[in-house]
């Protein structure tokens, strides 16, 4: 992406537009924490009536592995935009449908090589990839505690790789397992009370 600001013409962007999950909502106090794929900012304006409930943040310290997980997010969509020369507006007719997937909590990832990083910086793995579309979107126990924010899929050799043949041609298949990652609870928790965020913590 750096590379890409660098040498982009930005004369190619005529227009653009920053969709906050309703029309006529704008982000304030951003802060974004590159190393932990995370961003936290206000959106404004706010109803605080539209919001019936806010999350629970699982207890990182209460982690166990094997325990049941869930992601959801926004997979299988193919989003058409239409632009409004006249009015200067975008408008997007698409309707957005959750598509979870389960999975289970396999170990926690620490990231190497970053010790002077203001935050502890860990990753919670799952036994199921994320899928595009799910990016950003909640990982979560049965009883809906947040356990991570899905940030992307490893993939790690499994050390073999099998012969096959097709059409009389023979070929290596190189065997894999696709793991998801997401930002560990440990992880936000610490930047929310940083940034003097209020939020509800589980006793277990």
């Amino acid at each position: 992406m750096k590379r890409l600001r660098g040498t982009a013409d930005q004369t190619w962007i005529t227009s653009h537009s920053y969709w906050w999950a309703e029309n006529g909502v704008s982000l304030r106090e951003v802060t974004v924490v590159e190393e932990a794929d995370l961003a936290v900012a206000r959106l404004e304006p706010f109803d605080p009536s539209r919001t019936a409930s806010y999350p629970v943040i699982k207890n990182p310290t209460r982690l166990r592995a094997g325990t049941s997980l869930c992601r959801l997010g926004f997979p299988f969509h193919s989003i058409k935009v239409s632009y409004d020369s006249g009015t200067d507006t975008f408008g997007m007719d698409q309707k957005f449908t959750f598509f979870p997937s389960e999975g289970i909590y396999t170990r926690t990832l620490a990231v190497d090589g970053l010790a002077q990083a203001k935050y502890p910086l860990r990753f919670l793995e799952t036994s199921s990839p994320g899928l595009k579309g799910q990016s950003g979107g909640p990982v979560f126990d049965t009883a809906g505690r947040v356990w991570g924010v899905q940030s992307r899929t490893r993939h790690i050799p499994l050390g073999f790789n099998p012969e096959i043949e097709i059409d009389g041609k023979r070929t290596v298949e190189h065997q894999f397992i696709n793991l998801g990652e997401a930002v560990h609870p440990e992880t936000f928790v610490a930047i929310l009370q940083d940034l003097g965020i209020r939020f509800e913590l589980s006793a277990e």
